[in-house]
């Protein structure tokens, strides 16, 4: 597709932004891949590694290979271009709200203030001795550890084996339902509810949100708020 196609759907897509009363975004990993946070596929082969058994047991292994495919690259390089300008578009007025299946906690760092984690992110970790709380900033030590009783701590989605959060996934069905308008970036589906009136889908390849969508961008979703942003 050429550039100014691009920019032509870019501008579509930002008319149908200000049209919505009630837009929203449902966002896989796929916005988190030029963050270098690991894709869907390779993060469930990843967290399939990263089993409790082996934390209690191994801490040191644990810890150096989540530091390497998880911690590193949020502290390192952070938000990126479209975790931005989502967080500009809030502050804009124009998004009620974000569903994501991630869990870098990438849309809150960049600023983003309504944030339904489905799976929970790395902003909770559970001491696995006494239980105490910690949020991402403790993750920066080599082997994060409890303040009270030195027990290791385990990040909340391994915590809980990649299950969903219930009160998360309720808020999520109940901002997707009032929506009139969602954008999709980077999902797969493994959270498929969205507005029933318009869809935008933003992903380089097919996917399960195509018969469903209004708007189709078959770019990286920094290629497509690299352009967003010049209109704002």
């Amino acid at each position: 597709m050429s550039e100014s196609s691009l920019k032509e759907q870019v501008k579509q897509m930002y008319q149908m932004i200000l049209d919505a009363k009630h837009p929203t975004v449902l966002t896989g990993a796929g916005i988190s891949v030029s963050s270098h946070i690991p894709d869907m596929e390779m993060m469930t082969n990843v967290f399939g590694v990263f089993e409790s058994t082996t934390l209690e047991n191994h801490p040191d292994t644990f810890w150096s290979e989540f530091h390497k495919d998880f911690v590193d690259p949020i502290f390192k390089y952070g938000p990126n271009k479209s975790h931005r300008v989502l967080a500009k578009l809030e502050q804009n007025g124009h998004l009620d709200g974000i569903v994501t299946t991630n869990v870098d906690y990438l849309h809150n760092i960049a600023g983003n203030t309504n944030v339904m984690p489905i799976w929970s992110d790395l902003n909770t970790n559970h001491c696995i001795n006494c239980g105490r709380i910690f949020d991402i900033n403790r993750l920066k030590d080599a082997i994060p550890r409890c303040q009270n009783c030195n027990g290791v701590l385990s990040p909340d989605p391994v915590f809980r084996h990649i299950a969903t959060l219930p009160d998360e996934v309720r808020r999520a069905n109940q901002i997707m339902q009032n929506s009139d308008l969602t954008i999709v970036i980077g999902s797969n589906g493994y959270y498929s509810q969205t507005s029933n009136q318009h869809v935008i889908n933003i992903n380089p390849k097919p996917n399960t949100f195509d018969q469903r969508s209004d708007l189709i961008l078959r770019h990286s979703s920094d290629a497509v708020f690299t352009e967003l942003e010049q209109m704002l």
